[in-house]
């Protein structure tokens, strides 16, 4: 059986294409549950609870998507300072490392909890809910915000294992964590969308406890003392501009998803229920751009850390190759599959809500190439510490789809959403 220290991975030695899929493997599998989580979750609202509570919690769904991806953000660039020092075989370092970050994440979710709590409702408003859906999305988002802190707690603890080259061991937590939540669905969902908003927080919350103790009990290399803080503010800040960095390049991208969230809340409900229906299926094409990237991020900055540079662009080239293979599997999938998964998802009988899911993916699959070439090489830059350049790419997207948000979805329609 291996232990919890053999699953630490150097990555400054050996071939790229293993190690980037041994590391990676772990993460799609892990993002590709969360997924099957988020699709279980909508077939459970959308068959137990009817299309209404489908349009409630997608009304709502850019904005979770942006605070996740904040934290989710956040952590992996607070995680890249572990990742150099240790691929630099600086123990003290890493341990110091560790104690900034788990302060500097903790700080972030009280921030982000009373912020977000705090404009609930006008957010709401801003987003264009629409008066028939708003109770229940209240209700869905209430409960969401309060669970930040576990949110964050989880993809913190998460984002330190993999620093060190773990990226297994967090599977088997969220493995656990995705069977509780469903469990807890299924047991919540009669309380209403509410209850499946308290099944997320709940389930998350465990994971985070019990993730916690599994590094505590054994990873001695990541204990700390108080003395890991003294004459640190130097140390904080850098670390804490490497994670705003990644956690904004992160959630750029959907802060322009919350504009156009707002766009399609404005077509009706059965233009929300299409999209979050899509989407759903969109989010599992898109896993191994998200699992590769903080590969190659991780990979990049312990190379950085050791001073082999020249492995880097093989780590590069070696992810894309992986997701081409990938984007052609989703191709097929799409082009042949998407219309009875859409039905089997959403439970409804609404040939607008099916036609409408079907077409978002049938033009935003074919444009997955030039995003995983993006998304691959703004992780390289963020873990060789050029956190600018992919600031910049993300807002060029942000502006990309407010102007669609704002101009065009409003004038052509829901075609319009799919093009963004």
């Amino acid at each position: 059986m291996a232990t919890a220290q053999s699953r630490v991975t150097d990555m400054t030695r050996g071939d790229p294409v293993r190690l980037l899929l041994n590391f990676s493997a772990p993460l799609f599998l892990s993002n590709l549950l969360q997924q099957f989580y988020n699709l279980a979750d909508t077939a459970l609202a959308g068959h137990i609870l009817g299309d209404a509570a489908l349009a409630q919690i997608g009304a709502t769904a850019a904005l979770y998507g942006l605070i996740m991806n904040f934290a989710f953000g956040m952590n992996n660039g607070l995680a890249l300072t572990v990742s150099r020092l240790f691929g630099a075989g600086d123990e003290k370092g890493v341990r110091r490392a560790t104690a900034w970050m788990l302060a500097l994440a903790g700080a972030t979710a009280a921030v982000l909890t009373v912020v977000f709590v705090g404009v609930r409702r006008p957010l709401l408003v801003l987003l264009q809910v629409p008066e028939a859906s708003i109770d229940g999305a209240l209700a869905y988002l209430t409960l969401i915000l309060l669970g930040i802190p576990l949110t964050m707690a989880y993809n913190m603890e998460a984002a330190l294992l993999r620093a060190i080259g773990n990226s297994l061991t967090p599977l088997y937590f969220l493995l656990f964590s995705t069977v509780l939540n469903i469990g807890l669905d299924i047991a919540f969902m009669q309380l209403g969308v509410g209850g499946a908003a308290a099944a997320t927080v709940v389930a998350q919350g465990i994971s985070a406890v019990l993730c916690g103790w599994y590094i505590i009990r054994n990873y001695p290399a990541l204990h700390f003392t108080r003395n890991a803080f003294a004459n640190g503010k130097k140390f904080a800040a850098n670390m804490f501009w490497a994670g705003l960095s990644m956690g904004l390049m992160s959630a750029i991208y959907n802060i322009g998803s919350v504009v156009l969230q707002s766009s399609i809340n404005a077509l009706g409900s059965t233009y929300i229920a299409a999209q979050v229906a899509a989407r759903r299926f969109a989010e599992l094409f898109f896993i191994p751009g998200g699992a590769l990237g903080i590969a190659v991020a991780t990979y990049s900055s312990q190379n950085l850390g050791a001073g082999r540079r020249s492995r880097i662009m093989k780590g590069v080239t070696t992810a894309l190759g992986i997701y081409f293979v990938w984007w052609v599997f989703v191709m097929l999938f799409v082009f042949f599959l998407s219309d009875p998964a859409v039905r089997a998802i959403t439970g409804t009988n609404d040939e607008v809500i099916i036609s409408n899911a079907v077409l978002y993916l049938k033009i935003s699959a074919p444009v997955i190439p030039p995003m995983a070439v993006l998304v691959i090489v703004r992780n390289m830059l963020q873990g060789i510490q050029h956190t600018i350049e992919p600031l910049l790419a993300s807002g060029l997207e942000l502006i990309g789809k407010v102007i669609f948000g704002v101009w065009i979805v409003p004038a052509v329609g829901y075609t319009a959403v799919c093009f963004c």
